[in-house]
C-alpha cells in the first residue's frame, strides 16, 4: 500500500462506516434466524447491515450463534453498528449471509434479565433508598449488586412477591419515549447514561418500568420460577450480591436444597419449619464450648512447668488441636524475659511454634526446620519467633523432642 493510499485510508470517511446496523433483536427479540449483508469485514470482526444478535449490555453477556455455520464467538457493539467476531472466515462486504442465534441461551439470558427487573424493583420496593451498583446476567451466575439495609427476611419477601408477579402472568412491554417523557418520572432511569433523545422503556405490568436496552421476553410466566441461592456481602464493590436462577435450574436447586434443609432438620432433632431456631441455638452452643475450650487451653498453657537451662526457663507443650492464636500468644508471653519455649498443636496436621526472648543468641528458624524437615514440614518467620508446621501430625511428638534437644543444646551454650 502507497504512502497515499494510507493517507486516503486514514483521512477520508468509509462509506460503509455511515451505515449503522439494524437491531433486529429489538423489534422482535424472538428472532432465531435472519439473512443480512456484510457491509465491512476487518479481520476476524464483521459488520452486518442488519442483525439479531444482541451485542450484551444491561449486564447481558453478548449472543453466541452463527454465520453461514461458522462460529460467532464475540459480538459487540461499536458505535451504531454491532459487530461479530467469525474466526476463520472468507467473507467480503457485500456477500449476503445466513445468520442463526443460539436460542437456548439467548432465551435463557432473556428470562435471566427479565428475572433481575423484577426481583430489584422487588427489593427495592422494600427498601427504597437501595441502590443498584452491578448487574450479571450469564449462563453460569445471574445476580443483582446493591448497596442498601438488605437482609434475609427482605429477600425472602420480594422473592415471594416475584413469584406472585411470576404467577399473575404480567405482560413484559417495551416503547420508546422523549428523553423528557413526564411519564419517565415513575420509571427507574439514570438520564445521564441515555444516549440520544429517546429512551427505551422496559415494563412489568403496572408493578415496575425501567429504561433498559436489552432483550426481554413477552410475559412474567415464562420466568416459570425464580429462586434467590445466594446472599452474600460484595464489600467493597457493593454491599450486597444477590444471585438467583430461573426455570428448571431453579426447580432443580430449590429441590436441592430442600433435601439439605430436611437432612439438616433431622441432625438437629427439629422440625423443618423449626430449623432458623434450631441452628442458632447450636451455633449459639458451639460458641460457648469453643469459649470454655479457649479458657481451658490458656489454664494449661499458664500452668506449663518449665526446665532451667543455666538459669534459663525453657517451655515445652504439645496439645490437641489448640486455636492458633492461642498458641502463638502464649508463646510470645512465656517468652518475653530470658526464656525460650517449643509449643505444639496436632490434630490432622502439625503447627510448631519455636520462641526465645531477645536476649538470647538463638536462630528458632533453624531449630524450628531442621525438627520438621524428617516430616516433610517447614516453616518460617523471625530470628526469635519461628512458626511452621507439617502435612501430618502422625510423628508430632518425634518432632516436638527434636526441636526441645537441638533448642536446649543452644541454650547451654549460651
Amino acid at each position: 500500500m502507497t504512502e497515499a493510499s494510507i493517507v486516503e485510508r486514514l483521512y477520508l470517511p468509509d462509506p460503509c462506516s455511515l451505515l449503522m446496523t439494524v437491531r433486529l433483536y429489538h423489534s422482535d427479540p424472538y428472532l432465531k434466524e435472519f439473512t443480512a449483508q456484510i457491509v465491512s469485514a476487518e479481520g476476524e470482526w464483521i459488520a452486518l447491515d442488519r442483525t439479531a444478535f444482541y451485542p450484551g449490555g444491561g449486564g447481558q453477556e453478548p449472543d453466541r450463534g452463527t454465520l453461514e455455520r461458522l462460529p460467532v464467538t464475540e459480538v459487540k457493539s461499536s458505535g451504531d453498528r454491532v459487530l461479530h467476531r467469525v474466526p476463520g472466515h472468507a467473507f467480503t462486504a457485500g456477500d449476503e449471509v445466513h445468520g442463526t442465534v443460539d436460542w437456548q441461551r439467548r432465551y435463557e439470558l432473556m428470562r435471566g434479565h427479565t428475572g433481575e427487573h423484577l426481583l430489584f424493583s422487588r427489593l427495592h420496593e422494600l427498601c427504597p433508598d437501595m441502590e443498584l451498583v452491578k448487574i450479571a446476567i450469564g449462563p453460569e451466575q445471574k445476580s443483582v449488586m446493591v448497596k442498601g439495609p438488605l437482609d434475609w427476611n427482605v429477600v425472602s419477601e420480594a422473592q415471594e412477591s416475584v413469584l406472585s408477579a411470576i404467577d399473575e402472568d404480567l405482560p413484559v412491554t417495551v416503547r420508546s419515549v422523549p428523553k423528557d417523557d413526564p411519564s419517565l418520572a415513575d420509571a427507574r432511569i439514570k438520564v445521564e447514561r441515555i444516549h440520544g433523545d429517546e429512551v427505551r422503556v422496559v415494563s412489568i405490568g403496572d408493578i415496575d418500568r425501567a429504561a433498559c436496552a436489552g432483550v426481554h421476553v413477552r410475559s412474567t410466566k415464562e420466568l416459570d420460577m425464580l429462586l434467590v441461592t445466594k446472599f452474600t456481602s460484595a464489600r467493597p464493590a457493593a454491599d450486597f450480591e444477590v444471585e438467583f436462577e430461573i426455570g428448571e435450574a431453579a426447580k432443580r436447586t430449590a429441590l436441592h436444597l430442600s433435601a439439605a434443609a430436611l437432612r439438616a432438620a433431622e441432625a438437629l432433632g427439629s422440625r423443618p419449619q423449626d430449623l432458623d431456631s434450631a441452628l442458632s441455638n447450636a451455633l449459639h452452643g458451639r460458641d460457648k464450648q469453643a469459649q470454655q475450650l479457649r479458657a481451658y487451653e490458656e489454664r494449661a498453657l499458664n500452668e506449663l512447668i518449665p526446665s532451667n537451662i543455666g538459669g534459663i526457663d525453657l517451655y515445652s507443650g504439645l496439645f490437641g488441636g489448640m486455636d492458633r492464636k492461642v498458641l502463638l500468644d502464649a508463646a510470645a508471653r512465656l517468652t518475653a524475659e530470658h526464656a525460650a519455649c517449643v509449643l505444639g498443636s496436632a490434630d490432622e496436621k502439625l503447627m510448631l511454634v519455636v520462641a526465645c526472648s531477645p536476649d538470647l543468641d538463638v536462630d528458632c528458624r533453624v531449630v524450628l526446620n531442621e525438627a520438621l524437615a524428617p516430616q516433610g514440614g517447614k516453616g518460617g518467620g523471625k530470628k526469635h519467633f519461628a512458626t511452621g508446621g507439617a502435612p501430618t501430625s502422625e510423628r508430632a511428638e518425634d518432632v516436638m523432642v527434636s526441636a526441645i534437644v537441638k533448642l536446649r543444646s543452644i541454650l547451654e551454650q549460651n
